[in-house]
């Protein structure tokens, strides 16, 4: 199966000001997106949520509008404590449902 996985993230919460810090995120509204290629149609989900960041760190501080998405990924995955891999491989297991249902909704055609 060759899924492809798209990142996003939504709105960073942050406090305006946090000691002589600005704009210092507290959390990122976050969304990771598969799509497969292989199946028709091509199936997808989605696994989406708000990870709380840790307390800021003058020493290391990214200014807000230096951020990137890499940087609000690794915060993901810190907050969540998984790799990305790990939700990468929850996706997969989510698409191969779609692909393959173990179970199907029905009712009977008299009713």
């Amino acid at each position: 199966m060759a899924n492809t996985y798209t990142w996003n993230f939504a709105q960073l919460d942050t406090a305006p000001t946090e000691g002589s810090l600005s704009d210092v995120v507290k959390s990122i509204h976050w969304q990771i997106t598969g799509v497969s290629d292989v199946s028709t149609p091509n199936n997808a989900t989605s696994i989406y949520g708000q990870a709380t960041v840790g307390d800021a760190d003058a020493d290391s501080f990214t200014a807000f509008n230096s951020l990137t998405e890499a940087w609000c990924k690794t915060q993901v995955l810190a907050a969540l404590d998984k790799t990305e891999a790990e939700l990468k491989s929850d996706i997969d297991i989510q698409i191969a449902e779609l692909d393959t249902p173990t179970s199907v909704g029905k009712l009977p055609s008299s009713w």
